[in-house]
């Protein structure tokens, strides 16, 4: 089997050869570029595919979109980078809002200081942009990364980012703060609101279920103290139930990306109806042992991820990491619902041996 049938097996819950074994590489593709330490055999779209294959790890992330957006409606989104603040503007009939944020360059990530809803006049600017996009279909260029993927790889169909709109709030458009006060506050309005959001992105599913996506990813970034047990129940559970209804029906398998904190929402995501939980993060970086998470997700659910984004750095030794990978395979040797994977990602100082490293075990030569 290759990386993608040994994928696809366990997706259908058949009996696989080996466990798979996936990263999500890109955090450190992109570090090494923007030091300057990328190879130029690295670089373009078959050189990031040779990135991974001469680690030895299964790619999935991140291939184009498969729709593009436009605007009507005299909606204008502009994005500015001066010094290490990137701004983005949306300017709209109904009026205008902005984000900020601030590139850090000892981690290369980017996080907000400043967030495009504050108010829940800021809110209807978002929903009024919501509601004049047009989407329309990008195949052509998801295709083409599927093909040169081939077999050591399975191109993921990724959904908006957040997706369900109260993560988008929390995670993106407005913090954890400001979302609770606009709940509290102007609790009618922004259930309206939160509804009609949904619907705006209705074709956007449409697109995605008529697509040749086997594996289709909600990139949620969900950790159990940011968005806790009730408003998942009252907002995100339904939510998720009609989408993966829809995908489902399209003969797609859907997964949801779970970085954080576990042990509310792990719980819950079965009988949401997703086929797997991606990027799961045990201890010491999650608040759950290994071999507490089956018990925790239920039998029916993939369990993806295992290995802490942190074992890959000095700051642990090779002898805790091997230790770590093996107790990780240990606990999942007979569990078909099982894929390796970096949870959540290899971070800018992660070690490139310790990537190259995990496919020697996965092969059985370390043990």
């Amino acid at each position: 089997m290759n990386e993608r049938e040994r994928l696809l097996s366990v997706l259908r819950g058949e009996r696989r050869e080996k466990t798979p074994w996936f990263a999500d590489l890109s955090y450190l593709y992109f570090s090494l570029n923007e030091q300057g330490f990328l190879k130029e055999e690295y670089k373009g779209d078959a050189g990031y595919l040779k990135f991974y294959t001469d680690l030895g790890a299964g790619i999935c992330f991140y291939p184009p979109f498969l729709w593009k957006t436009a605007y009507t409606g005299d909606v204008v989104y502009n994005q500015t980078v001066s010094g290490s603040f990137r701004t983005s503007f949306y300017d709209t009939p109904a009026g205008s809002i902005r984000s900020v944020e601030k590139f850090s360059q000892s981690n290369f990530s980017w996080a907000y200081t400043e967030h495009f809803v504050k108010t829940i006049e800021d809110l209807r600017v978002m929903l009024y942009v919501h509601e004049n996009s047009v989407f329309s279909e990008n195949y052509e260029e998801f295709e083409k990364i599927d093909r040169l993927w081939g077999g050591y790889g399975i191109p993921t169909g990724i959904a908006p980012v957040s997706v369900a709109p109260i993560q988008k709030l929390l995670a993106r458009w407005a913090g954890v703060e400001n979302t609770i006060n606009l709940y509290m506050d102007h609790m009618e309005e922004f259930e309206e609101i939160m509804q009609r959001i949904e619907s705006s992105e209705d074709k956007i599913f449409d697109i995605i279920c008529a697509s040749k996506a086997d594996y289709v990813e909600f990139p949620e970034n969900l950790s159990s103290e940011i968005t806790g047990k009730n408003f998942f129940l009252r907002y995100n559970k339904p939510y998720y139930q009609r989408r993966i209804e829809a995908l489902h029906k399209a003969g797609k398998y859907a997964g949801i990306h779970i970085d954080g904190t576990l042990k509310t929402c792990l719980p819950l995501l079965h009988e949401c109806g997703f086929d797997v939980a991606e990027a799961v993060t045990p201890m010491p970086s999650g608040d759950m042992r290994p071999e507490e998470l089956r018990e925790a997700a239920g039998e029916g659910i993939v369990i993806w991820g295992g290995l802490p984004g942190g074992l890959f750095t000095p700051a642990f030794s090779d002898a805790e990491f091997d230790a770590y990978v093996k107790r990780i395979l240990h606990v999942f040797q007979n569990d078909g619902r099982f894929v390796l994977g970096v949870a959540d990602q290899v971070p800018p100082d992660g070690l490139l041996e310790r990537v190259a490293r995990v496919r020697e075990f996965v092969e059985g030569s370390c043990f």
